[in-house]
């Protein structure tokens, strides 16, 4: 992430799935996903596919 605690794509997916780390600044809204190991693999195949071209 920004500040490089997360380095890959699949560290970030399961940062999410547990619901980030409990903070003050913590969106209410982020709560844990609960999502199966073919839910996240699914979500992360689906996050690499949205590559594009450089200008």
């Amino acid at each position: 992430m920004h500040d490089g605690s997360v380095r890959t794509l699949e560290e970030v997916v399961a940062f999410y799935d547990r619901g980030a780390n409990a903070n003050p600044l913590l969106d209410h809204r982020i709560r844990p996903l609960s999502l199966t190991e073919g839910e996240r693999a699914d979500l992360i195949a689906f996050l690499e596919s949205l590559t594009g071209r450089p200008n």
